[in-house]
């Protein structure tokens, strides 16, 4: 009885020593001016993306882009791996061109912080207004813009080595708002398919987490 003990604790440390933890510490999310809209509300002066009526709609498309990063790249690189999000009371008002609520950090300040983590990822991403094909908004419509999305993952180790870099650049949008995902990973936006047009006929806050996820996707294929 006591060897079977003495095995299962031999396993036990094991299993748990040889599990690794990553972070993501720095995120850069960039969407170009013309595919943002100023709303005036009533309690912020966020940037709303696409005629938004939604109030914290920023805050929930960076949530969900945050999401997806953790999920994706975790299961890439086969670690458990979360961020080092800023608390909302530290929040300071971003370029208007970028997404607010993501991780904005030095790796200096992390690894003082995170001294177990094994491995610190490093997100650029960059939606431009121009360099890709229109995309078809329904039957007959096309967007008034060429989006084009280029995304950099960096992951490095505690002595800040580089490790792996990925990277993806997508052009083609033209199934976007018909493109059927298997796995929604809890974002009920993405269990939908929409032909819905916007005002102002561009791309909308749906289409920009749905070029991401395939941007994403491209990038650890």
């Amino acid at each position: 009885m006591k060897k079977l003990i003495l095995v299962i604790s031999l396993l036990l440390i094991i299993l748990f020593g040889n599990s690794q933890s990553g972070l993501i510490y720095n995120f850069t999310f960039r969407v170009d001016n013309l595919l943002i809209t100023q709303i005036k509300t009533q309690n912020k002066n966020n940037k709303i993306l696409n005629l938004s009526t939604v109030e914290d709609l920023p805050k929930e498309l960076s949530e969900n882009v945050l999401k997806l990063s953790e999920q994706k790249i975790g299961e890439y690189l086969k670690i458990n791996l979360s961020s080092f999000k800023p608390a909302d009371k530290l929040i300071m008002g971003a370029l208007p061109e970028h997404l607010m609520y993501l991780p904005a950090n030095t790796f200096k300040k992390t690894i003082k912080k995170y001294d177990t983590t094994n491995f610190f990822i490093d997100i650029k991403c960059h939606i431009e207004a121009s360099g890709g094909k229109k995309i078809i908004l329904s039957n007959k419509t096309f967007s008034n813009v060429n989006p084009k999305i280029s995304l950099k993952i960096r992951v490095l180790n505690s002595d800040k080595v580089l490790v792996e870099k990925k990277e993806s650049i997508l052009k083609d949008f033209e199934k976007l708002r018909s493109k059927t995902f298997e796995k929604t990973y809890g974002i009920k936006s993405l269990a939908k398919n929409t032909d819905l047009v916007t005002i102002s006929e561009t791309i909308n806050s749906d289409d920009i987490l749905r070029m991401y996820l395939l941007s994403i996707e491209e990038a650890l294929n």
